[in-house]
């Protein structure tokens, strides 16, 4: 099975609503949360499994290859 790229996510700080459903469904460790309640950004995500995109009802998430 071929491993998934990292990537680096984005948020829109404009548009979010600080909900806080990218930290719900996020599989990774609890370390990356920003100070900011939500998802890190700026911070390589290797699972790259994309739910946080995926949920955000403002969809202002998106993400870079690292």
């Amino acid at each position: 099975m071929k491993r998934k790229q990292a990537v680096i996510f984005e948020i829109g700080w404009n548009a979010c609503i600080n909900c806080g459903a990218c930290v719900a469904v996020c599989p990774q460790e609890s370390g990356f949360i920003s100070p900011f309640d939500t998802i890190a950004v700026h911070t390589p995500c290797d699972i790259a499994c994309m739910v946080c995109e995926d949920i955000c009802p403002v969809s202002t998430i998106t993400h870079v290859a690292a």
